[in-house]
């Protein structure tokens, strides 16, 4: 999960690097779009406290459970073979032992490849969440887009890249209102 951290992390800092060198580049376009105003909303707030996200966060679980556990005992099972092998190493022949040692080269790799085809980069688990979360992520798209337009915003930047925000030009709380959170 670090991992995974440390790129949300760098993708923050290159979107707030991005934002930042528009607005200290040219402040003359942005003066000039006086019929509009740039907002912020805290998408992340929002996703947290919808429903569905809370059933897609359940459904994602029931997916993951069974593969998970399958997950451990073939894992489970190759440690095994790998334990019962060097107990019984010394006495093999070395036909024996190589055609031993193929096996579990193959064994471990099948754990391998079934972890990445289940939860690697465009495995099961990813598929899955992208299907339950792409619903979600276009209904709070509309919302923000919604309620935009209500404000007059022509910009609605992601509110963790704002340097500073005044409250009513914070749409939060608004498309939280549009959509239902309480």
């Amino acid at each position: 999960m670090t991992h995974s951290k440390g790129f949300l992390n760098m993708s923050r800092r290159i979107i707030m690097a991005v934002a930042l060198s528009l607005v200290l580049a040219a402040p003359q376009s942005f003066a000039a779009q006086e019929a509009g105003k740039v907002s912020v909303v805290d998408s992340g707030k929002i996703l947290q406290q919808l429903p569905e996200t809370k059933q897609a966060e359940v459904t994602l679980q029931a997916t993951v459970a069974p593969l998970q556990k399958e997950l451990e005992r073939i894992n489970k099972d190759y440690q095994k073979s790998v334990a019962d092998y060097r107990k019984k190493a010394g006495s093999m022949t070395k036909t024996a032992r190589e055609q031993k040692e193929k096996e579990l080269n193959l064994q471990g790799q099948a754990v391998e490849k079934y972890q990445q085809e289940q939860f690697g980069r465009g495995g099961v688990v990813e598929k899955k969440q992208q299907e339950l979360l792409i619903p979600i992520r276009q209904k709070v798209l509309a919302a923000v887009e919604s309620i935009a337009q209500k404000e007059g915003s022509s910009l609605v930047l992601e509110k963790s890249i704002a340097v500073y925000v005044t409250p009513e030009n914070d749409l939060t709380f608004k498309v939280m209102n549009q959509l239902n959170i309480k």
